[in-house]
């Protein structure tokens, strides 16, 4: 008797610090089940757990999840639209609902901190705090223009008749401190609220679209979320490029612009040279890579090599340990955070 109690109390001990385990993996197993069975798996092909450990997919998630029951009332989502421009590259739509009152085009940003920007600004400020309290401030592109680059595409291919509304959906983690819109069809919000914001610009659309309507234009728009990954590795690389392409025009601007200050030149030369450079300065930047709260890493144009994991830049290293020491790979310049590698076939 005794030793059966002394059995059950070392089982009840032992038991107890697994519980919490228990309780996390049940709770995995049953959000993974409930995600394999959602729109979002679907469309994206994105298992959950590639989802919830990636923070842009996880914020579009996230935005389906705060929208999902327009689904009842006949509206249908699709993700990652890689829409074809003029120049041969694409634009990515984050999250389309299409909906009885219009198509809401939704630019998720799953930042923290503190944002500040206007709809006519070219980048937006988000400022952070560090580990040592210190402050860091990012710069962005301006959201609001980056969605009416994807406006612009998805209008040549649904038509102007439509009624289309841009929303930027923030993270609940971020402070919208200073944001200036003019444009009626715009809002800038935190996700929590955006359930409310899609029915408020719902409800100012004149024009209903029909069961049918709504199908087609799905219908229409559905192989844009069925891209490649060689194609989606490509909008990567053509963003980097142009980003990259777009800060050395800037910085050569800049210098001529000193040049200038300092050379006197006869008939006001000087002030046309200077609103020269100004007006290549404003030039319209080109769309952000991949969203994170961590800096992107531009890809110089001699090594167009890129992680597939995180789209950032791949790096030659030299293996010095194991069986392949001596050997050169490629590894992703993000590690340890990202471990991804690719060998060089000999």
């Amino acid at each position: 008797m005794l030793m059966n109690m002394l059995a059950n109390v070392m089982i009840l001990y032992v038991s107890i610090p697994l519980l919490p385990i228990l309780f996390l993996a049940v709770f995995y197993i049953l959000n993974a089940h409930s995600f394999k069975k959602g729109t979002y798996a679907h469309i994206t092909g994105n298992s959950y757990f590639a989802t919830l450990y990636n923070r842009g997919r996880y914020g579009e998630y996230l935005t389906y999840q705060e929208l999902k029951s327009f689904e009842a009332e006949g509206g249908k989502f699709l993700f990652n639209c890689y829409l074809p421009k003029n120049d041969g590259t694409t634009t990515k739509i984050d999250v389309l609902l299409i909906h009885s009152t219009g198509i809401f085009v939704i630019e998720s940003k799953n930042y923290s901190g503190w944002i500040f920007g206007s709809e006519k600004s070219n980048t937006w400020t988000q400022t952070l705090r560090g580990n040592n309290r210190r402050v860091q401030k990012k710069h962005f592109y301006n959201p609001i223009m980056q969605n009416n680059t994807h406006i612009k595409w998805l209008k040549k291919i649904v038509g102007n008749n439509i009624p289309v509304y841009s929303v930027i959906a923030f993270s609940k983690r971020c402070s919208l401190k200073d944001i200036t819109v003019d444009s009626p069809n715009v809002k800038v919000i935190n996700r929590p609220s955006i359930h409310e914001t899609v029915k408020l610009l719902g409800n100012r659309s004149i024009q209903s679209l029909s069961k049918m309507d709504i199908e087609r234009i799905y219908e229409i728009l559905y192989p844009y979320t069925q891209t490649s990954e060689y194609e989606k590795l490509k909008h990567i690389e053509n963003i980097n490029t142009a980003r990259h392409t777009s800060k050395k025009a800037t910085r050569t601007s800049g210098s001529e612009m000193n040049r200038n200050a300092k050379e006197p030149s006869p008939n006001n030369e000087t002030t046309k040279q200077q609103n020269a450079a100004k007006q290549e300065i404003k030039q319209e930047p080109q769309e952000p890579g991949p969203k994170s709260d961590v800096p992107e890493q531009i890809i110089p144009q001699n090594n167009p090599k890129i992680c597939v994991r995180c789209g950032a830049e791949m790096v030659l290293r030299t293996a010095r340990k194991g069986e392949h020491a001596g050997e050169q790979f490629y590894g992703c310049s993000r590690f340890p955070k990202c471990r991804y590698k690719e060998t060089i076939s000999s």
